[in-house]
């Protein structure tokens, strides 16, 4: 080997084999002092991580360089644990409590300040609502960045918003209607919430557009309405077609450019009107003066990712913290919205008696004189009755039918013990359309050979029934008709007012032109009879919904017995009043919403953990199948909420067990109820 000299060193070295001289790196000094910014030079960082340990906030110095740039609202990165990762500045101050030398922020991402000051306190409200973290609900705040999308121009257009004759009247047929009104075409925001059950026969859409068109009349305000659906949001924007200039539309469906834009457009002032889905209830809004929620049931309202928050209660939240009216209206009503007008946090808008009686549907049910006359009219599909409503129906224009499943034959069983077919992989069986044989519904492999495993019986019988082989069944029984039939996976948005049979599932109903002739609502029963605390509640939005359809007066007819709670509301037309009954009975059996919940999921000891820490007084039912139930007195809520953060993130923290998955006031319980476990009771702190 050839002798080198280190010039660094001046003394000769050994080359490897290979004859290049080792490369020797200088070494890390402490870095050179950076001028700080003169005023507040100390950030107030969230970092992007779902870690419940790191749910807080961090301080970092800014440069002199950076002084213009970092501003409250903009994203950066900056380093934490080794490794650059994004995060939003909450806040400048002069010094920092840290206690140690802290890191300077990296670079700015964007001078964008999409993280307004009111924006920042409402996801962190919501976080510590449901016991969740910043970073999980600011995903859904604030839409990921599109450079091109901050590069445009937005100007707000000069557009004069006209309150039309017809608005005012629409709303002086609810009771508190033209109350509401007033207050809201007066600039009178604050402490103005309403709970809003629709009125038969008048568009929904065309309730919210005259409650914006109040609002937007001014030159100052804005108004954010947050629907189920894509196609919800497109009824809305063309009704307010007059508006587009001034509307921006967030969706679930649009691509990341577009959606930004939306974002930034409502966030510079240049729309003063938002209209979107879901996560839309963050939208920024200057001034904002008004946020309506419809539907507020509608499953699509609930986040499916932790923290599991819902539009309905996240809109509350925003209503009390920036003093906005808030109204949420619906076909029926929740019992969530039913306990605020029951405690005045809010009024209730209905349908006066006048209107009911001049636009609601003729309800017709099943009664006893009905099994009298028609034996098989118990256990029939299509009682004569309604086979009857609809041949006049269609005599006078489309019928709609509404079936509570998809598909062809969703779910089948044993014919002789009733218990449900199951294929050897574990999935149920159904049979589709066009399908010889019945397959299994989850690896789709064909089950021509199956043999029930309790009692050896090799014959299927279907238990549920859906809406393509209903519309065989009514293509059979009117062979002369149009049939239509439409689902999620194959929707009809509209029809036209000529004769034909519309076979549809909850929520794909179809538009008809000037209404539907009759409506029937088929396997109401089994609606009725499902083993969840949201059965009732779900089967009258369900119904109302239908009903809200029909043509003023219409035949309706329901195979539901005539005595049901939920059967009778809708014959009156009285969603109010069945919302207060079942409120009532809640209340009595300690449920939702007039307590919290919080469902914990993860291994026995985990849970087991997770309860021993626990002060606030509280009821445990369960720990059952992985889950357990943890029921507070609704006083006590936000203790549960802060409580469990705190364990989290102290879990988290240790090396031993598994993090438990929390779930504040689910829509459905999981966990099976059983006795409450020895010592469940524990006193308060």
């Amino acid at each position: 080997m050839k002798p080198a000299t280190d010039p660094s060193e001046d003394q000769l070295v050994l080359l490897p084999a290979g004859g290049k001289a080792p490369v020797r790196r200088p070494r890390k000094g402490p870095p050179s002092p950076v001028a700080l910014a003169p005023v507040s030079p100390i950030a107030q960082v969230r970092i992007d991580s779902p870690l419940p340990q790191l749910d807080r906030i961090f301080d970092y110095t800014i440069s002199q360089q950076l002084d213009d740039l970092v501003q409250p609202g903009v994203r950066v990165r900056v380093r934490f644990a080794g490794r650059l990762v994004t995060g939003f500045v909450v806040g400048r101050v002069p010094t920092s409590t840290a206690g140690k030398a802290l890191r300077p922020i990296e670079r700015v991402l964007s001078g964008e300040r999409v993280l307004t000051p009111q924006l920042a306190e409402l996801v962190a409200a919501v976080a510590e609502h449901y016991a969740g973290t910043f970073s999980d609900v600011v995903r859904s705040a604030v839409p990921p960045r599109h450079a091109r999308a901050e590069s445009l121009q937005y100007e707000l257009p000069e557009l004069a918003v006209e309150v039309k004759d017809q608005d005012v009247a629409r709303w002086g047929r609810y009771t508190n209607g033209a109350a509401l009104f007033r207050r809201l075409r007066g600039g009178k925001s604050a402490n103005t919430r309403g709970v809003w059950s629709a009125a038969p026969a008048q568009p929904w859409y065309q309730d919210i557009a005259a409650l914006v068109r109040a609002v937007l009349e001014p030159s100052i305000g804005g108004a954010i309405v947050v629907l189920p659906d894509a196609h919800d949001v497109d009824l809305l924007a063309h009704e307010l077609s007059e508006l587009r200039d001034i509307t921006a539309v967030l969706t679930a469906d649009q691509g990341p450019e577009r959606r930004y834009r939306e974002f930034l457009r409502g966030l510079r002032g240049a729309a003063r009107l938002v209209i979107g889905t879901r996560a839309a209830v963050f939208a920024p809004v200057l001034d904002l003066r008004l946020i309506v929620v419809w539907d507020d049931q509608d499953d699509s309202l609930w986040e499916p990712h932790a923290p599991y928050w819902n539009a309905r209660d996240v809109a509350a939240i925003r209503s009390s913290a920036q003093g906005c009216a808030l109204l949420v209206g619906a076909p029926a009503r929740s019992v969530e919205t039913q306990l605020w007008c029951e405690q005045g946090w809010a009024r209730s808008l209905a349908p006066t008696r006048e209107v009911i009686s001049a636009t609601a549907p003729m309800v017709r049910a099943l009664e006893q004189d009905d099994l009298e006359r028609d034996v098989a009219a118990a256990s029939a599909r299509l009682p004569h009755m309604a086979w009857l409503v609809a041949k006049a129906g269609l005599k006078l224009g489309p019928v709609l039918v509404q079936v509570p499943r998809r598909g062809y034959l969703p779910t089948l069983s044993c014919q002789n013990c009733r218990r449900p077919a199951r294929c050897a992989c574990g999935g149920l069986l159904g049979q589709g359309v066009g399908q010889s044989s019945p397959a299994c519904t989850w690896c789709g492999v064909p089950a021509a050979n199956w043999k029930c495993k309790v009692c050896g019986d090799t014959n299927l019988r279907a238990v549920a029934i859906g809406v393509e082989r209903t519309a065989e069944e009514f293509g059979r029984a009117f062979p002369s008709t149009q049939i239509i039939w439409s689902q999620s996976s194959a929707m009809r948005r509209n029809v036209s007012a000529s004769p034909a049979l519309v076979i549809a599932t909850p929520g794909a109903e179809p538009v008809a032109d000037g209404g539907y002739a009759a409506v029937i609502i088929l396997d109401a029963r089994g609606q009725l009879q499902r083993p969840q605390l949201q059965a009732t509640v779900e089967a009258a939005r369900r119904w109302f919904g239908a009903a809200l359809l029909a043509q003023p007066r219409a035949p309706l007819v329901i195979t539901a017995d005539n005595s049901e709670p939920v059967v009778q509301a809708l014959i009156r037309w009285d969603a109010p009043g069945f919302a207060q009954r079942e409120l009532a009975d809640r209340v009595a059996a300690g449920l939702l919403p007039s307590t919290r919940m919080a469902v914990l999921h993860g291994a026995p000891t985990d849970i087991s953990d997770v309860l021993s820490m626990l002060t606030v007084d509280h009821q445990v039912l369960g720990p059952t199948d992985g889950s357990c139930i943890v029921v507070v007195r609704r006083e006590l809520g936000s203790m549960l909420s802060g409580q469990l953060r705190v364990i989290s993130a102290t879990r988290a923290t240790k090396s031993t067990g598994k993090p438990v998955n929390v779930v504040l006031d689910p829509r459905e319980p999981i966990a099976k109820a059983s006795p409450p476990m020895t010592g469940a009771q524990k006193p308060g702190p």
